[in-house]
């Protein structure tokens, strides 16, 4: 009986059959990368619009609604209800556009009574991405002058 000797190293179609897998294996870790990157990319833009919204939200807040020592009431000029539409299209004095690391968004706002009672206000703020009237963010807040 003779005995086939075992040849040493690779055959070609070893070697073409792993250079196969693995890049398979290297184009699907590719495309998982790139799929990671765009979701950083879109939580960015949502954690900076989250970021805008609040802001704005804190300077409407910090303006005057209280009363004075007579008990009247006092309203900054700012805090007066905003026009229909508002948040929904781009109204003069409601509207302005931010712009966070090389990004410009649209920030939207809109002041309205609450219940009809002039001493309850609610607050909403939208933020648009750049280019775009997809929301990104929306955010609302009440606000209540108390009586002395």
């Amino acid at each position: 009986m003779s005995r086939i000797k075992s040849s040493r190293g690779f055959s070609l179609i070893e070697v073409m059959v792993a250079s196969a897998i693995l890049g398979c294996a290297v184009l699907s870790v590719a495309q998982l990368v790139a799929a990671a990157t765009g979701s950083t990319a879109g939580a960015r833009g949502v954690s900076e619009a989250t970021l805008l919204a609040w802001q704005k939200l804190d300077e409407l807040r910090s303006l005057a609604f209280t009363f004075d020592d007579a008990g009247a009431p006092v309203t900054d000029v700012s805090l007066q209800p905003s026009p229909p539409g508002a948040l929904s299209r781009d109204t003069a004095g409601w509207v302005d556009y931010p712009a966070t690391l090389g990004t410009r968004y649209r920030r939207r706002w809109a002041i309205a009574l609450s219940g009809g009672s002039p001493d309850l206000l609610v607050v909403r703020v939208r933020v648009l991405g750049p280019a775009s009237d997809r929301e990104l963010v929306s955010a609302v807040a009440g606000r209540a002058r108390r009586r002395p």
